[in-house]
């Protein structure tokens, strides 16, 4: 469902044919490295992304929402054969920041972001023939830095590190994820 909430948002902002987003600070960024954790008997990475949009309600301060993927891990316990996974994906809603380091377009700047991310996890733990499968849901926090470079107002790239903390004190895994990241502003 909330996967679904987050389409629709972003099919109707592209629907507004008469609407002129030149000025606004609206963007949209996505994102794709790998997605580590080592936490919890997991040693383990994927492939992770995340595609978003944001308003800037100053030049270098705004809110952003988006879906990300964390991709799955897995681990093999020596004894006995044991296995087990975990898949991680939800929504994120958070403040995001840029500092430029030029007054010059083009230019290289800095940014953080920092947010909630409404988590969804779904795994199994395998021993012989036996499978128990497990479903979670909560919200934890989330932050990142990162630098890039921006080729012209509208469009820049950078690389990213951040941190997704998923789990309760029982069983929390922290994914940190390097990434490439591009933003196109509108």
């Amino acid at each position: 469902m909330r996967k679904s909430i987050l389409s629709l948002a972003v099919a109707a902002l592209f629907a507004a044919p008469g609407l002129a987003f030149a000025d606004t600070g609206f963007y949209i960024d996505g994102s794709v490295g790998r997605a580590s954790v080592d936490d919890s008997g997991i040693d383990d990475n994927d492939t992770g992304f995340r595609i978003g949009g944001g308003w800037r309600f100053l030049e270098n301060f705004g809110a952003e929402v988006g879906y990300l993927d964390l991709g799955e891990v897995e681990e093999e316990v020596a004894i006995g054969g044991a296995t087990g996974s975990v898949e991680v994906d939800g929504l994120y809603a958070g403040v995001s920041g840029r500092i430029p380091l030029s007054d010059d377009t083009p230019g290289f700047f800095l940014s953080a972001r920092a947010g909630l991310l409404f988590w969804d996890a779904e795994g199994r733990a395998r021993a012989g023939t036996v499978t128990v499968p497990f479903d979670d849901s909560d919200n934890d926090f989330y932050v990142g830095v990162g630098g890039g470079y921006d080729f012209n107002e509208q469009f820049g790239v950078s690389l990213t590190y951040d941190r997704y903390k998923v789990g309760d004190s029982g069983a929390d895994f922290n994914y940190g994820v390097i990434g490439a990241t591009g933003e196109v502003r509108f």
